[in-house]
C-alpha cells in the first residue's frame, strides 16, 4: 500500500477518530537473513529476561536515521520534500554491527534494543547528511542526536546492558516509512546506496 500524497495542500497534521497522528522518519532496515537473526535474538532475550512486552517482529525491525517532525500545516508538502532530498544523497553502502542490547526511553515503556559498542562512521554519516540535508530544505527534523539501534521490544522494566555475539548486516538502502498508529509501517520510498 503507498500514501496518495496532494501536495497541492496535502491531509493535515492531526491525529483522526482519536488515535496517533502518523510519525515519518527514514530508516535502514535489515535483509531478509538479519531480520531473521534479530526475530530469533529478540524473541531469545525476551524469553530469558521473562520480559512482559510484545516482540516488535520482523516487519519493524529497523534503525531510524531521522524523523521529520510535525509541520504547521499540510503533511504533503513536507513528505515531498524529504523525497526530494533524498533523490540528492550520494552514498555508498556500509556494515553495521550490533554487539550490545540496552534499555531506552522512560518508564513505563522501555525500549529494549540492540546496540553497539562500534562506532558506526558511514551510519553516522548518512545520518548526519540527512540532518543537514533537510534542514536546509526548511524540514523540521525530530532530534539532533543519532544513537544506532534496533528496538527489539518494550518493557517495563529497565534492563542492564548486556554484551551480546556480534550481529552485522550489508546496508545497500535507506528508506522513508510513515509509521501508522505505530502499528503498521508503510515504505514510502526506497533510496540505493552505490
Amino acid at each position: 500500500m503507498q500514501l496518495v500524497l496532494d501536495l497541492d495542500g496535502g491531509r493535515a497534521f492531526r491525529p483522526r477518530d482519536g488515535r496517533r497522528p502518523p510519525r515519518y522518519f527514514f530508516a535502514l532496515l535489515p535483509d531478509a537473513e538479519a531480520k531473521s537473526r534479530i526475530d530469533r535474538l529478540a524473541r531469545d532475550l525476551r524469553a530469558r529476561l521473562r520480559a512482559s512486552g510484545e516482540l516488535r517482529g520482523p516487519d519493524k525491525y529497523h534503525v531510524t536515521l531521522r524523523g521529520i517532525a510535525a509541520p504547521d500545516g499540510p503533511f504533503g508538502q513536507s513528505i515531498a520534500m524529504a523525497r526530494t532530498v533524498a533523490d540528492a544523497i550520494r552514498k555508498t553502502s556500509f556494515a553495521v554491527m550490533f554487539n550490545q542490547a540496552a534499555s531506552f526511553g522512560a518508564a513505563p515503556n522501555y525500549a529494549f534494543s540492540l546496540t553497539t559498542g562500534a562506532d558506526l562512521l558511514a551510519a553516522n554519516g548518512l545520518s548526519t547528511t540527512l540532518l543537514d540535508a533537510l534542514r536546509h530544505a526548511g524540514l523540521k527534523v525530530d532530534g539532533s542526536s543519532f544513537q544506532p539501534h534496533v528496538t527489539l521490544f518494550y518493557d517495563r522494566r529497565r534492563r542492564e546492558p548486556l554484551a551480546l555475539p556480534p550481529l552485522s548486516w550489508q546496508v545497500r538502502e535507506f528508506v522513508l516509512i510513515e509509521s501508522i498508529d505505530n502499528r503498521k509501517y508503510v515504505i514510502l520510498g526506497t533510496w540505493p546506496l552505490a
